[in-house]
């Protein structure tokens, strides 16, 4: 059988299933990170070449479960891995609930990410490694907005 996808923004995904939540139906959909994705999303031209000026603007609500923050898009619950969780989670603390100086850009959040990597690691990541992750981050930025959840 085949899977149900949806559109959202501009990428078709693939549907989870449905949930009520305090009276509200929302559709669950499974947003691929950078490994899951093929080739690179719409938007990495963008993310890319405004790497240094891109300051993010956070479309999406946060639902709070307990502990936890739930993005939400429209009637859309984002299902996200982990390390894409926390990300898009520092673009809206640093964007939306904080005041950012006018320097920050989407490359600070990327950096602040990458430093987080190796202090769960417990040590440096090597040049490459980090130059793979700050691409990574990139892309996994790049699907973000094709969602529609950052802009």
């Amino acid at each position: 059988m085949d899977s149900v996808k949806v559109k959202v923004g501009n990428l078709e995904l693939e549907v989870a299933g449905k949930i009520n939540i305090e009276g509200e139906e929302y559709t669950v959909v499974n947003v691929p990170d950078a490994d899951e994705y093929r080739g690179f999303p719409p938007s990495w031209e963008f993310v890319k070449s405004h790497m240094l000026t891109w300051r993010p603007y956070f479309r999406g609500k946060l639902l709070e479960v307990g502990e936890d923050r739930i993005p939400i898009l429209d009637k859309f619950i984002l299902n996200l891995t982990e390390e894409m969780h926390n990300f898009l989670l520092a673009i809206y603390d640093v964007f939306k609930a904080g005041r950012p100086n006018v320097e920050t850009n989407i490359s600070t959040v990327i950096t602040a990410q990458l430093n987080e990597v190796e202090r769960k690691k417990g040590r440096s990541l090597t040049s490459q490694e980090r130059t793979d992750m700050y691409v990574r981050y990139g892309i996994e930025a790049a699907i973000l907005k094709d969602v529609g959840v950052i802009s």
